[in-house]
């Protein structure tokens, strides 16, 4: 496995993640790199309008990112950009409060390279948010699913060289978080499959919680944000099942 890489995005003001990106790199059975997360709260006004713009795709994203999801989305830009750049087959990336067994995601990678014909971009979701899906392929206990619904959470991918140049081509600028964006196959063009069973635990609660720190609401603001929360997934679903429908004729 000497040839495969794994990225790890982690913020450098996030202290209390650090020890936990040296186990993980620690107990990856292939090279790693820490790549500098894109601090968000530094950017410009100039780069952030430069990366973000509002209602690029449909359906409509209905709220408006902060300075930290552009920088989450941009960390994200950064990996893909370097799996290009190094002309690597493909690359694990993880954020910095992913944590692994050695031995069962190196029997994962094995699957992985094995069934790379299967596959151009593989969520590794966290334990608690798997999703119920169709097999693509199945091989001893591992398998690659399409989800019956769109998947959150980019907390571990497999993301192989010809998806990291599609999502760079299509996000310059972006208009949701990555993870949302993610789901949307019909305008990534990038089917996106998840590995089983799961084998990342989300340690961010143990690691000072979440660094996507988002502006406390007002009662009107969250009102609006209850309300159309549910309708923009319902969009989402519509268009992930008929895409789904369509790729699958």
């Amino acid at each position: 496995m000497s040839a495969l890489k794994a990225f790890i995005l982690h913020l450098e003001r996030a202290a209390g993640r650090r020890a936990n990106v040296e186990r993980l790199r620690a107990r990856l059975p292939i090279e790693s790199e820490i790549l500098p997360a894109v601090d968000g709260a530094c950017l410009s006004a100039a780069e952030a309008k430069a990366a973000y713009v509002r209602s690029r795709f449909a359906p409509r994203y209905p709220f408006a990112l902060g300075l930290t999801e552009i920088g989450a989305f941009l960390s994200h830009r950064a990996a893909w950009r370097r799996i290009v750049d190094e002309g690597l087959d493909f690359a694990a990336v993880f954020e910095d409060d992913a944590e692994i067994d050695r031995e069962r995601f190196a029997a994962l990678l094995d699957f992985a390279v094995a069934e790379r014909s299967q596959w151009n971009y593989v969520l590794l979701p966290a334990a608690g948010l798997e999703r119920p899906g169709a097999d693509v392929v199945r091989r001893g206990e591992f398998a690659l699913l399409r989800p019956y619904s769109p998947p959150l959470r980019a907390i571990g991918q497999l993301v192989a060289r010809v998806a990291a140049e599609r999502l760079l081509s299509i996000t310059a600028p972006f208009d949701r978080p990555v993870d949302t964006f993610l789901q949307m196959a019909w305008v990534t063009g990038v089917t996106m499959l998840v590995a089983t069973p799961t084998l990342i635990r989300d340690v961010s609660r143990e690691t000072g919680g979440t660094t996507v720190q988002r502006k406390r609401m007002g009662a009107v603001q969250r009102l609006h944000h209850e309300m159309m929360r549910p309708i923009y997934r319902a969009k989402v679903l519509a268009l992930y099942r008929r895409h789904g429908a369509a790729a699958n004729r």
